[in-house]
């Protein structure tokens, strides 16, 4: 089956270099790539090279995501199935597919289709060009189907992933009373400083996110105790070894943000104390694999902060079993397995035998 990947970001050699140098976690499109034989991945980096007048328009008037799906759309006559990597390249691409008779498959990663720009395009009925969606958390799934009227059987919630390789456990450099977090978008890091100010541990922020540019400050001036800045993945999972308990002050959202950085560290071993928002769901439970607090309740995180700290055989509990959730149903090469058999089951209810 020829099958063909269509990537937002830009996934080069140089990258595979530094995956190679376990530098970088790996990559979800080189690995789901080498599971599908080979398959041919278009990115942001094809967009800029396209000498197309379609794909310019694309990226000049909807940005560099539906620029690729218009890519992957003047190719689909050489593929059997197209995998897309999120509903910003996916939903234009079905949308196109609905006005050709292509004989060809269509699985979709959906992150979130609560706004309102994608559920439009459900309106226009671009489901009938989706053999499988993949959505990573029960709100989605539950939106896709009850709101959105996907077809249950078009619906697959599988869970996120973290390289279980690449962030590992290594209990040996642990700084008593190290407090770390990260990423970047809807973090709620005043609550953070707000809950730690005066305590005896030190807080290291970690604020930014590799699929976000625009660079994150904090809004007032930090307590002693608090530092902040970016750090690359090397130097993020030394700071995730390295602290003795992490920490992702979400706000407010129904979507599942955060989801990376959790996986991150359980992957890691860490005992982690996380926002219970509406749309974190479905990967701690509670006192088990992590800790929920009240989004926005400072009082309730420094409990739960100075509680874990004064207790680290609980720590390493949750820690321990938060490392066996990702080798069980989390890690990167249980996602890719999944993935793979997804393309394989839309494309087999397309094209039954």
């Amino acid at each position: 089956m020829r099958s063909l990947i269509l990537a937002a970001g830009r996934f080069d050699d140089a990258l595979k270099t530094r995956i190679a140098q376990d530098k970088e976690p790996r990559l979800d499109v080189f690995e789901l790539s080498d599971a599908l034989g080979g398959a041919t991945v278009i990115d942001f980096g094809d967009v800029d090279r396209s000498s197309s007048a379609a794909v310019k328009i694309a990226a000049r008037a909807a940005g560099p995501s539906a620029a690729v799906a218009v890519l992957g759309y003047q190719q689909r006559k050489q593929y059997d199935a197209i995998f897309t990597t999120g509903e910003d390249i996916g939903l234009p691409l079905a949308a196109l597919l609905k006005t050709s008779r292509a004989r060809c498959s269509h699985t979709m990663i959906a992150h979130t289709l609560y706004p309102t720009k994608k559920r439009a395009f459900f309106k226009a009925g671009v489901e009938s060009r989706i053999d499988r969606i993949l959505v990573y958390s029960t709100s989605e799934e539950r939106l896709a189907i009850d709101e959105l009227h996907v077809p249950a059987e078009h619906v697959e919630r599988i869970y996120y992933h973290a390289d279980q390789k690449f962030f590992r456990p290594n209990e040996g450099v642990i700084e008593p009373g190290l407090v770390c977090a990260a990423g970047q978008l809807l973090r709620d890091y005043d609550c953070l400083i707000e809950a730690v100010r005066d305590l005896p541990v030190r807080v290291q922020i970690a604020a930014g996110s590799p699929w976000i540019d625009s660079k994150l400050e904090p809004g007032a001036a930090l307590p002693e105790n608090v530092s902040w800045g970016k750090l690359d993945r090397f130097a993020l999972r030394d700071l995730y070894a390295r602290s003795s308990l992490a920490v992702v002050p979400i706000k407010e959202n129904p979507y599942q943000t955060g989801i990376a950085t959790i996986l991150e560290m359980m992957a890691m071993g860490k005992c982690i104390v996380a926002s219970k928002t509406a749309g974190q769901t479905d990967t701690i439970v509670d006192g088990v694999t992590g800790v929920y607090v009240p989004p926005g309740d400072a009082a309730a995180l420094r409990r739960a902060i100075e509680g874990l700290l004064a207790n680290p055989e609980r720590m390493r509990d949750i820690g321990r079993a938060a490392r066996e959730f990702i080798e069980r149903e989390a890690g990167l090469d249980v996602f890719v397995e999944r993935v793979k058999r997804a393309v394989l089951v839309g494309h087999a209810a397309r094209f039954p035998t």
